[in-house]
């Protein structure tokens, strides 16, 4: 069990039969005539729905362990994405929504840290940005002194934006939540 003061980004919680993620906190001390409160934005498990919930200081809540572990991504299909624990070989299904804008940016064998809660993956720990390879681009125009950026079509199909020196091979960085380039990682 855990008083409401205490509780942090991260954490998961029991409430109400179902298991949230503390997405954001705010602790009010309170004042001579208020009392004090939590204020938590949390997001269920289950669902993906986020929700805003406001607790008195010292409500008790219960907190859940979850275990981290590295899985591999094998594949998907439209009613699941299969996921492989490396040591044991153990398969885990989760629906894809559970990676939704991810999903475009996995390769076969790619690493996902997932959340285990009873022996069942319930969370997903997915990286903010990805190294891909460019597939195909356009040749750079020579001459220019501003900024320009021209289109590259990267290994999973996806396009983004570049700069002009960026050829086929190159490995760049991608942002996961924009799609957009970060930076060149090595020229091949």
């Amino acid at each position: 069990m855990l008083v409401a003061r205490d509780v942090r980004e991260g954490q998961v919680l029991r409430l109400d039969g179902d298991l949230y993620r503390v997405v954001s906190v705010t602790v009010h001390s309170g004042t001579a005539q208020l009392s004090g409160a939590v204020r938590a934005t949390v997001r269920n498990l289950r669902t993906g729905t986020v929700t805003e919930l406001r607790w008195p200081l010292d409500t008790r809540l219960e907190d859940v362990p979850l275990e981290r572990v590295e899985l591999q991504f094998l594949y998907a299909d439209p009613e699941e994405v299969v996921l492989m624990h490396p040591e044991t070989f153990e398969q885990f299904t989760v629906p894809p929504a559970a990676l939704e804008r991810y999903l475009p940016f996995l390769k076969e064998g790619s690493s996902v840290y997932a959340w285990l809660y009873e022996g069942r993956p319930v969370d997903l720990d997915l990286p903010k940005q990805v190294p891909l390879v460019v597939a195909s681009c356009g040749a750079g125009i020579r001459g220019r002194a501003e900024h320009t950026m021209k289109e590259a079509v990267l290994e999973n199909g996806m396009t983004v934006m570049v700069p002009q020196f960026i050829q086929p091979g190159d490995t760049i960085l991608v942002d996961v939540e924009t799609g957009s380039y970060i930076e060149r990682l090595w020229r091949k």
